[in-house]
């Protein structure tokens, strides 16, 4: 995770936690353990970046390059898909915006 050198391209000028890398899929794991012990680590892994997105005054904003095959993971976890990044390998980008739940502006939205 890292917090210092990427911007969101929602909102350009603003900051966000990139997650550079998430392997808790099951098949990621089979070799280290079978059946996998812990479920939805990727899932907590995500909320802890958008908590640390908010703690940092970023407002929840996350990014991250999906590796082939987990594009719907993400979709699933609300993540905007921005398309193929050609700098990257061709993986396909994914962002939080701002965690309208959780800003003070959004008056209980």
């Amino acid at each position: 995770m890292e917090t210092q050198m990427h911007g969101s391209r929602i909102t350009e000028g603003k900051r966000l936690v990139y997650v550079d890398g998430i392997a808790t899929a099951p098949w990621n794991r089979q070799d280290v353990q079978r059946p996998p012990r812990y479920k939805g680590v990727g899932s907590v892994f995500l909320l802890f970046a958008r908590t640390r997105s908010l703690e940092l005054g970023y407002e929840g904003r996350v990014g991250l390059h999906s590796l082939p095959g987990t594009e719907k993971f993400y979709d699933n976890q609300g993540m905007l898909d921005l398309g193929q990044d050609e700098d990257y390998d061709d993986l396909v980008y994914f962002e939080y915006g701002v965690w309208r739940s959780h800003n003070k502006n959004s008056e209980g939205k």
